[in-house]
């Protein structure tokens, strides 16, 4: 507070409803450069330019996709939403690994030039892997247990917290706390590199090999966002001995 670390704004009454198409609230968000011009924001569930993509794949247009990758951007630029079961959990041992792992970054801290505040990491040094009360009693773990994150890329440690607010199915963690020794000027006993830890250890930066022996970017196939979300595992309570830091563990930064 002593350092004008917040900010707070009550919209007027008219700002407060339906912001992608009221005029008080968009003028109001082109004031504060929320957005470049005070139109309103239409949804489109038929997306028009994926069309043009799929179109392209079936050998419409003057620009067309390589052969070998048209049957992947028909199937994916479909112009209206679908399901598809994610590429990693499609090919993984489910009954291996079982569960759904996510990993997002804190509110306060999604961009780096906020997670370096100060009084911000305060209130998160160290994250944790929140795991459902049922889904850790089967496993025999209990509040604060360090454990081994598994999946098919390789494991890492963290420690665990007990919630009732998550899918039993799903594991995850807040991302980016945890930090390589030496980063950001952090002494060596410093919480993010000896307790917090990272999903990234453990996603892979390759889809697997498909039939034709060929390897796509572990992202999504119309956005090109990394695939945060695709990632199955399975949790291990650690040995003793293993308890109290993470690994792995990486040469410090000089």
């Amino acid at each position: 507070i002593d350092n004008g670390g917040f900010w707070h704004h009550d919209f007027a009454d008219d700002q407060r409803y339906y912001k992608m198409a009221n005029r008080s609230y968009l003028d109001f968000a082109v004031q504060m450069g929320f957005i470049p011009k005070a139109e309103p924001i239409v949804f489109q569930l038929y997306s028009e330019p994926l069309q043009r993509f799929r179109l392209a794949a079936r050998g419409h247009g003057r620009v067309l996709p390589p052969a070998a990758d048209r049957q992947r951007i028909e199937t994916f630029m479909d112009p209206l939403p679908f399901w598809y079961m994610p590429f990693e959990e499609a090919v993984v041992d489910l009954g291996k690994y079982p569960l759904h792992a996510l990993t997002q970054r804190p509110m306060h801290m999604y961009h780096s030039w906020g997670s370096q505040n100060a009084w911000l990491r305060q209130i998160t040094s160290q994250n944790r892997l929140f795991v459902h009360h049922r889904t850790a009693a089967g496993l025999g773990l209990v509040d604060d247990d360090w454990v081994w994150i598994e999946s098919i890329n390789g494991k890492v440690k963290g420690q665990i917290k007990l919630i009732d607010g998550v899918n039993e199915s799903t594991v995850w963690t807040w991302n980016a706390i945890g930090k390589r020794r030496g980063s950001w000027g952090l002494k060596d006993d410093a919480a993010e590199s000896n307790r917090g830890f990272l999903l990234n250890h453990i996603i892979g930066d390759q889809t697997s090999a498909d039939a034709q022996g060929k390897r796509y970017s572990n992202s999504d196939p119309v956005t090109g966002q990394a695939a945060w979300f695709d990632l199955r595992v399975r949790i291990v309570k650690c040995a003793a001995e293993e308890a109290g830091f993470t690994e792995p563990q990486f040469e410090r930064f000089q």
